[in-house]
């Protein structure tokens, strides 16, 4: 049995899900609905309104094997005039949120209020990060892994109004295996922008978990880890030859991704960590060296390699990233 969350706990792991996906949260209310601001660089600030319960089985053998639910208590859920106003469900084994359509239950307030949803979602859902279902009174119900949260409140209303047969079913069903083609079949403009960007961030999400699993979540370049890593493209994500290959990736602390991407620091094909003369010179002559003792004292000579030779940087993408980049030593 899924463990059950009390109201505290599923307002932290929202937090925690918010943060984790590379947004900045404030809490303005720790009462149902709890009432979130979200934030982050070059997005503009959006006020969440949250209602969530666990998701369970219930209803003892009345109630289908495969149907499971979320029981309204305490409150009824109401969409709010301000902001985006969610209804979410958390089922904790199969490490998933599901999101009801709020139109459809605003007010529901009768003997037993609940919103429905069947276990193929939440299957669909751990299995593949994504998964939209069309359930008998045309509600879709949408399930998805905690670091699609706010991409979720962003395309709500796009997302339940997405119709049975429509190309963005199969696309969202399906994220691992989707091609960029099948986004060409969906014809409505905004639509497809709102599929892509889930898409995009499936990628991402796909390329962090896989290089940070192969350095074991630590910092290549100093060995820190502390929850502070980013997995880092070799060849520049923008360029067009980028790949999202683990062997084009490679785990760094922010600091040394920053100083990596400002081509203070870089390495070689035999994995040799190198500081760029020419980037010293110039923060030199900028009055900014402070501090430059202790950053070379933190690097070390070779960098930490995954365990897997398969996830080694690409001695190829390591050469031309150099290219790309503008590298000088």
């Amino acid at each position: 049995m899924a463990d059950t969350l009390n109201a505290r706990q599923l307002l932290d792991h929202i937090v925690k899900s918010i943060e984790n996906s590379g947004w900045q949260v404030l809490i303005l209310s720790d009462r149902k609905p709890f009432e979130l601001r979200v934030f982050r660089e070059n997005f503009p600030a959006q006020t969440l309104h949250v209602y969530i319960w666990n998701c369970t089985h219930g209803g003892g053998a009345k109630r289908a094997a495969d149907e499971y639910r979320i029981q309204f208590t305490s409150v009824v859920p109401e969409i709010s005039p301000t902001g985006i106003s969610l209804l979410l469900g958390w089922h904790s084994d199969y490490e998933v949120f599901v999101g009801w359509d709020l139109t459809k239950h605003s007010g529901q307030n009768s003997s037993s209020p609940s919103a429905q949803v069947k276990e193929k979602a939440l299957i669909d859902a751990h299995k593949n990060d994504f998964a939209l279902h069309l359930r008998q009174n045309a509600e879709i119900v949408v399930a998805f892994r905690p670091q699609f949260l706010v991409d979720y409140a962003l395309s709500i209303d796009a997302l339940h109004q997405t119709l049975e047969g429509s190309p963005e079913l199969s696309v969202l069903d399906c994220l691992p295996v989707t091609e960029d083609q099948q986004l060409d079949e969906i014809t409505d403009l905004s639509r497809r922008e709102v599929v892509r960007t889930i898409v995009t961030k499936y990628r991402a999400y796909d390329f962090s978990k896989r290089v940070l699993t192969g350095y074991q979540k630590q910092c290549a370049v100093c060995g820190l880890q502390l929850g502070l890593i980013d997995a880092a493209h070799i060849v520049p994500v923008a360029d067009e030859n980028s790949t999202d290959e683990t062997c084009n990736g490679i785990a760094l602390c922010k600091t040394h991704h920053a100083a990596y991407d400002r081509n203070l620091i870089s390495f070689d094909t035999d994995y040799k960590i190198e500081i760029s003369e020419k980037s010293v010179e110039f923060l030199a002559q900028s009055d900014l060296l402070g501090g430059l003792d202790g950053f070379k004292r933190g690097l070390k000579d070779v960098l930490t390699l995954p365990a897997d030779k398969r996830d080694f940087p690409k001695r190829e993408y390591i050469e031309y990233s150099k290219e790309v980049r503008r590298w000088e030593k």
